[in-house]
């Protein structure tokens, strides 16, 4: 592929695929379906030479478009998904990129027989601190980590959340330090336990779970302890704890810190640090422009993801322990 043209969906978190996507290299976005019609007058006169519309199959019936950014509703993730793999367009997609598991076995055996490649949008993965402490870690002997998604903004729950049936917090937000204690670890879970409620919320209009607490148990007996919390009252933050035999390293609201025996030292690497968000993005654009560049995201990592999403719900379901099923 010697020419990205790209299209989005969804002009809200879409407009941050947008600023990664556009004029990145030999990338351009040549069409954005928005399906606010209050926005379309906005967007017609901010980008006057890109096509916008409010028809989604104005750009999968478009040959030359390759690349789909959906930034849509997670309950049309599915659909558009489809419609990319069907007329041979790349995807980056938000997560989730489905919200069954059904789904996503159909979703996996189309990939394959494709040679299409999908990712999305995983940011904590280029986060500066975050890859400072993968490195310090790789020798250590872990042997419990905390990994703690705070929502911090509670009222976007009762917009268009509040109304999808299988709206899911922990898809939805929990599944970014899911994805980050499994690269950190670069191991897949065994097994799973989950407990959840809905105190924060229930007598709002988001009347789904809204804090998720799952125990994963991983090869080398090491147990990873991970919240999804969209009701505390608190910034948006990742918090996350390491624990080895030797050092602690800890993100918490008060500071990056690593622990020895003998000291605290502060972490020296950023965090949020969202300048840097846009490299995943364009990560996957080199990746299809040179085929021999491995993506930071394979397409397995996110089925093996989404995977332990779906034990995680089981597993809160049956209330008892699963063992993982990777598809």
């Amino acid at each position: 592929m010697k020419k990205i043209s790209s299209a989005i969906i969804g002009f809200g978190i879409g407009r941050k695929h947008f600023e990664a996507i556009h004029r990145y290299k030999n990338s351009e976005v040549n069409i954005v379906c928005e399906k606010d019609l209050s926005k379309l007058k906005y967007l017609k006169k901010k980008f006057p030479k890109i096509k916008i519309t409010n028809n989604e199959d104005e750009i999968f019936f478009n040959k030359e478009i390759n690349l789909v950014s959906i930034a849509s509703y997670d309950s049309d993730h599915y659909k558009q998904i489809l419609k990319c793999i069907r007329y041979k367009k790349n995807i980056i997609v938000e997560k989730p990129m489905c919200l069954s598991l059904k789904e996503l076995k159909y979703i996996k055996s189309l990939i394959l027989k494709s040679n299409l490649k999908i990712t999305s949008n995983l940011v904590l993965r280029v986060n500066d601190l975050f890859l400072d402490i993968k490195k310090k870690i790789k020798k250590e002997n872990i042997f419990y980590l905390e990994a703690d998604y705070i929502w911090g903004r509670k009222n976007k729950l009762y917009g268009w959340r509040s109304k999808i049936k299988d709206y899911s917090v922990l898809l939805g937000a929990g599944i970014h330090v899911i994805d980050l204690v499994m690269w950190l670890l670069n191991k897949k879970p065994r097994s799973v336990f989950t407990v959840a409620n809905n105190i924060a919320t229930s007598k709002t209009r988001f009347k789904k779970n809204s804090m998720y607490l799952l125990v994963l148990e991983f090869p080398g007996n090491i147990i990873a302890k991970i919240t999804a919390n969209a009701g505390g009252i608190y910034e948006h933050f990742h918090e996350l704890k390491i624990f080895t035999k030797n050092k602690t390293f800890s993100n918490t609201l008060t500071g990056s810190v690593t622990i020895d025996k003998n000291s605290i030292k502060k972490n020296s690497s950023f965090y949020p640090d969202k300048k840097n968000r846009k490299k995943l993005i364009h990560n996957f654009l080199d990746s299809l422009v040179q085929p021999k560049k491995k993506h930071t995201i394979q397409n397995k990592d996110l089925f093996n993801l989404m995977s332990v999403c779906f034990a995680a719900e089981e597993a809160l379901k049956k209330n008892k322990k699963v063992k993982i099923k990777y598809i």
